[in-house]
């Protein structure tokens, strides 16, 4: 047999043994799904309500589980939802909080987060390990079958513990892999949802430069209007031409709750052809960050709003879309129609749907009829650079690039402003300039995705893995500004996510820098400063930044505050504050010994805990708290 024809065979014998594998894990994943096998663990057998669900879009990542309500106080038993063990342990001040992980027999995992306190066996091994390792938090992966749980047991008190926003439980079940699995498809019939998703908006954005929507290279919304029969329309047409995605604002409803959740499923037809399926029903923590690709960032960033969209963005690699053709994105010819059906439902099967027709029409390149309001200046949007500026109507602007010049026409005109288009692919533009408007750009270099790229620019050097970027980055840097008396520097716009991380080394002006107290805060819209942290490396300060925008250099020399609030026989209450950088660790000893301190940052309270239960407090106690930019306090208390 010829080289190639055994080559051949060996290659499709793998792709089979694949296909196999991959089919064999599908089916014992949906195996897994069995209804009933787990009992619900707060208030079972009675009637609960959802403060949020599975899939519902957050900060950076889509929400991992269920939360469930505890009546808006702490304290109610939380029962493990099968036989098992408690195979991890987890506390900390952020996060989860104080967190319970049980492995079940069939290799799915409950989790139980934001607890107020564990069960006594539990408790007391969390105590052992904080006493012997001298730690408050912790993270630690238990000896399987160490502490064996039985359905039904309390394995704990509802809490408000870690990052959470109000006393809740947030329960989730993932697979042996880790890949979170949506808890309602397990039949809890405690929670009751016979309500539809509301279908709030529909939006069209061009995604060419020379496409248009209502005659525009802009985002365009409108408003969905339910009609009698409970379907959604937009009434007319929607005008646009040439490559264009549409997205959608949607929320869900449960019964007897006013809260607002996710939805589970979303599906795009066009002239009858399903052309974008996303169904959220299971996803792993690896890929939760392409929540800024599934969602419409920039819209995001400057409007607080999240739009889902219904097409597949560059870098977006979520393994949640099914069926998808030509990526869910529409090319629309002048002349054609195409009818649009978007069907939205919930876990629980309820379905609405949303209709409209987009009609294709010829760019109009004159004065056009818009809401818009435009103001002189420039947006990077995908490859395309928009500016605009008051002009006469068919007033050209200049680019200079390079030494070179390029003359551009207005792609179309809003009320006295024309508006310029340029394919930032074909170079990066020094500056413009149009009749009174001028504006020089910050353009250093372009980056692409999946390459190791290292830019230096004056005092900033900026490094890239293959990892960080979802879509090619027009790099644009600006330097030497200072702003209430601190230096910053600005990476771009705070509209363009990253994924990965950012190595960032920055030299500061000012050369007598403290630099043991200064370190990078990010800056917000209202000049508000976050502290960000950083390495000093002789003159240099290193840090890896998680997103783009505007940071500062900032020195903190005030250290944190501790006041004393209660003094009981058996525990000891701080209250600790820092105004600046924020607190990074704290310590406790009683009469030369380490004591535990328990810490809450949404109160920023600390309170004492004896290795023993109820054992009296008694002698000399020492606290120090040192805050990030390594400011110390410490206070001393004579107990009696």
């Amino acid at each position: 047999m010829p080289y190639f024809i055994r080559h051949n065979y060996r290659f499709i014998g793998r792709l089979i043994l694949l296909l196999l594998l991959l089919a064999i894990y599908q089916f014992s994943t949906a195996q897994q799904v069995v209804k009933g096998y787990f009992m619900f663990p707060i208030n079972p057998g009675q009637k609960n309500f959802l403060s949020a669900n599975m899939g519902e879009l957050r900060p950076n990542h889509f929400h991992a589980g269920i939360d469930v309500k505890t009546g808006f106080s702490t304290g109610l038993p939380v029962y493990a939802a099968q036989d098992g063990y408690i195979s991890r342990v987890r506390i900390s001040s952020y996060g989860y909080g104080n967190t319970l992980y049980i492995t079940h027999p069939n290799g799915l995992v409950t989790v139980y987060a934001h607890l107020d306190h564990f069960n006594p066996v539990i408790k007391s091994y969390a105590l052992n390990f904080q006493y012997q390792n001298q730690t408050f938090e912790m993270d630690e992966y238990v000896p399987a079958n160490l502490i064996k749980i039985k359905k039904g047991e309390i394995i704990g008190k509802s809490g408000n513990s870690g990052s959470s926003g109000g006393p809740h439980l947030h329960f989730e079940i993932r697979d042996s892999l880790e890949n979170v699995l949506n808890p309602l498809s397990f039949g809890f019939s405690e929670i009751r949802d016979n309500l539809a998703p509301i279908i709030q908006k529909i939006a069209v954005r061009p995604l060419s430069i020379d496409s248009r929507v209502q005659q525009e290279y802009a985002l365009k919304e409108w408003i969905a209007q339910k009609k009698s029969d409970g379907t959604y329309q937009i009434p007319g047409v929607i005008e646009a031409s040439g490559s264009i995605g549409i997205e959608l604002k949607v929320t869900d409803r449960m019964n007897e709750t006013s809260n607002l959740y996710g939805v589970n499923c979303i599906e795009l037809f066009v002239n009858g052809e399903e052309i974008f399926y996303h169904n959220i029903e299971s996803f792993s923590f690896d890929e939760s960050k392409y929540i800024n690709v599934h969602i419409d960032y920039a819209h995001l960033v400057s409007s607080r709003q999240r739009l889902e969209r219904c097409y597949v963005a560059d870098g977006n690699r979520l393994s949640t879309y099914k069926k998808i053709k030509n990526r869910g994105r529409l090319t629309i010819s002048p002349g054609e129609t195409k009818q649009i059906e978007i069907r939205v439902y919930d876990a629980y099967g309820n379905k609405s749907i949303l209709k409209c027709i987009i009609k294709g029409v010829e760019a109009n390149k004159d004065h056009i009829y818009s809401s818009s309001t435009l103001s002189s200046g420039s947006t990077v949007d995908e490859n395309v650079l928009r500016m605009a500026c008051k002009a006469e109507p068919d007033e050209k602007a200049t680019l200079y690039l390079k030494g070179k010049s390029l003359v551009l026409a207005p792609a179309y005109r809003i009320q006295l402003m024309n508006v310029y288009l340029y394919d930032l692919r074909k170079g990066l533009p020094d500056s413009v300039q149009c009749f009174n408007y001028k504006e020089a750009f910050n353009f250093v270099a372009t980056i692409p995705p999946g390459r190791n790229v290292t830019v230096e620019h004056k005092t900033l050097t900026l490094s890239f893995a293959d990892t960080t970027l979802f879509d090619t980055l027009y790099l644009q840097v600006k330097t030497d500004v200072i702003a209430q008396n601190h230096e910053i520097f600005e990476i771009c716009s705070p509209a363009t996510p990253v994924f990965g991380k950012i190595s960032v080394r920055y030299c500061p002006q000012d050369k007598a820098t403290e630099t043991e107290k200064c370190y990078i805060y990010s800056v917000n819209d209202n000049s508000s400063h976050k502290f960000e942290g950083g390495e000093w490396n002789e003159d240099n300060i290193l840090y890896d930044i998680k997103y783009l925008g505007k940071f500062a250099i900032r020195r903190d020399t005030i250290p944190p505050q501790i006041k004393t609030k209660k003094i009981l026989p058996t525990r000891i209450e701080f209250s600790a504050f820092d105004s600046q950088s924020g607190i990074k660790s704290f310590r406790a000893e009683l009469n030369g010994k380490w004591l535990l301190m328990n810490y809450d940052h949404k109160t920023a309270r600390l309170w004492s805990e004896t290795k023993i239960p109820g054992e009296k407090i008694q002698g000399t106690l020492t606290l120090e708290v040192i805050d990030k930019s390594l400011n110390t306090t410490t206070v001393t208390v004579t107990i009696p």
